[in-house]
């Protein structure tokens, strides 16, 4: 398969399950009662991993951003993030076929512990994991076993389509006439 096209799937695998992933996680923190929301919300001074990522960076080339800005960057870091967490599981799975048969749950629960619960306090992103309450971790395992099962079943849609292409045998396609 062409580097591009491993690319562009890697990106579009990280994008559905970036999707996943933010839409539990937002629903689930909604639905937390206040005074959870309230020790979590403490325990990170009101901002979030990334933004405190984007902040560290923009310091580190000599700007200052505004809160409006910090909030704006940071999803998108966030956003980047998981794209390329999409392209990393297509090109992990390629050279380790096992990941897939767990539907993608083993790929979640590591995804979770090394980035959420290791990576973000190494780098200094949030204060650690005993500051926060058990609902946060068990929010982000929930969200990051989503981003493991989209991921999964993103891949699995692409080998679908792939013998497909290989063979020139494109469903509703005969030479260069493509039909309705």
């Amino acid at each position: 398969m062409a580097i591009g096209q491993t690319v562009a799937r890697g990106i579009g695998t990280g994008f559905l399950a970036t999707q996943a992933l933010d839409l539990v996680s937002i629903w689930l923190y909604e639905n937390l009662d206040w005074k959870t929301r309230e020790h979590e919300d403490t325990a990170r001074s009101g901002r979030q991993a990334y933004e405190v990522a984007v902040d560290k960076i923009a310091r580190g080339l000599g700007y200052s951003l505004s809160e409006d800005q910090l909030k704006f960057w940071g999803w998108k870091f966030h956003r980047a993030f998981g794209l390329l967490g999409g392209l990393q599981y297509l090109l992990l799975r390629r050279k380790f076929p096992q990941i897939g048969r767990g539907l993608g749950l083993g790929y979640g629960i590591a995804f979770f512990l090394v980035a959420d619960q290791f990576l973000i306090y190494l780098l200094k992103l949030t204060p650690g994991p005993t500051k926060f309450p058990l609902r946060t971790h068990a929010r982000g395992a929930i969200a990051h076993i989503a981003y493991g099962v989209v991921a999964e079943l993103a891949a699995r849609s692409y080998e679908r389509i792939t013998p497909y292409e290989q063979s020139n045998e494109m469903v509703g396609v005969t030479g260069t006439h493509a039909y309705a």
